[in-house]
């Protein structure tokens, strides 16, 4: 189990947490590289699983006909060639070791979730929240998110509509921020937000089948199916490079107008202008002063 968990946390599991966990961003940085082969070695072994799956003679097992494709159990794929084609013991280790890294996974989430809720919203709400307070806010938030997304499971039976959907909001919102924050100086809160704003309304006007939200955004290529629109583009790339370009230009513009003074200090909620920064009376002031002084 422990083997197992560690193979899974190595390029998947909280990849966000890592890198916002690291002493410092060049080693952020070096965490996405290694991360993204690691990701190609690791994706291997699944490849193969669901190779064996489809090239079995499934009558020659207990499982019997039909295969799990056409009973549509395919997200049951590995621990059904566990149980059917491997020895008890190695069953009994693969399902211990699927155990361990769902759990993993699972509390790694909750954790996540609650200790930002707790430090980026709460906190900043609440600024004189001693450590025991915000021990309890995570306590409670663990325990309605808990709740929250076991109630989740209930509205499909097919628990990967979840992952694809969360998968499809990692890509299309998250990681532009992350590619920002690691490699785009420029970028600061008031681009994020904005880039956030960006990639949430254009993916949710390109339509999504399971909340049945029609398609308002028609990306080239678009087409009716049986009077349903159908985005035949890349849409969900097209939103997270929309993202990309929004959050260090709102940025950029942003910094411009604290910065230059266009826009009153008492206005800069995220504090992108640096203290004690020169104002523009102040280079004035500057300015009227004498290079030298020549007072005795």
């Amino acid at each position: 189990m422990v083997f197992s968990q560690t193979l899974g946390n190595l390029a998947f599991q909280d990849f966000h947490q890592r890198t916002l966990s690291s002493s410092s961003t060049s080693s952020a940085r070096l965490i996405c590289f290694i991360a993204a082969g690691l990701v190609i070695v690791l994706g291997i072994p699944p490849i193969l699983i669901g190779a064996v799956a489809a090239s079995t003679d499934w009558n020659m097992t207990t499982y019997g006909s039909p295969s799990p494709y056409e009973r549509g159990e395919t997200a049951m794929v590995l621990p059904i060639v566990l149980l059917h084609s491997t020895p008890t013991a190695v069953f009994v280790i693969g399902m211990g070791a699927i155990a361990s890294a769902a759990m993993s996974s699972t509390d790694s989430c909750l954790l996540a979730a609650t200790s930002i809720f707790t430090t980026s919203i709460y906190k900043a709400i609440r600024h004189q929240a001693s450590d025991r307070e915000l021990q309890w806010v995570i306590r409670f938030s663990i325990v309605i998110l808990g709740i929250v997304g076991t109630s989740l499971t209930y509205l499909d039976d097919n628990i990967m509509t979840f992952w694809i959907l969360s998968t499809d909001l990692t890509y299309t919102i998250i990681l532009p921020q992350l590619i920002c924050v690691l490699f785009i100086r420029v970028s600061n809160s008031y681009g994020a937000v904005a880039g956030f704003v960006v990639a949430l309304v254009m993916r949710v006007l390109c339509g999504e089948p399971v909340f049945n939200l029609p398609v308002i955004l028609h990306f080239p290529g678009c087409t009716l199916e049986d009077g349903v629109y159908v985005q035949r583009s890349p849409f969900k790339t097209i939103c997270m490079l929309s993202a990309l370009v929004s959050i260090p230009m709102f940025s950029y513009v942003a910094s411009l107008l604290f910065n230059r003074g266009i826009v009153p200090e008492r206005w800069d909620v995220f504090k992108v202008k640096p203290q004690g920064a020169p104002t523009p009376e102040d280079d004035a002031r500057e300015c009227d002063e004498p290079m030298l002084d020549t007072r005795c």
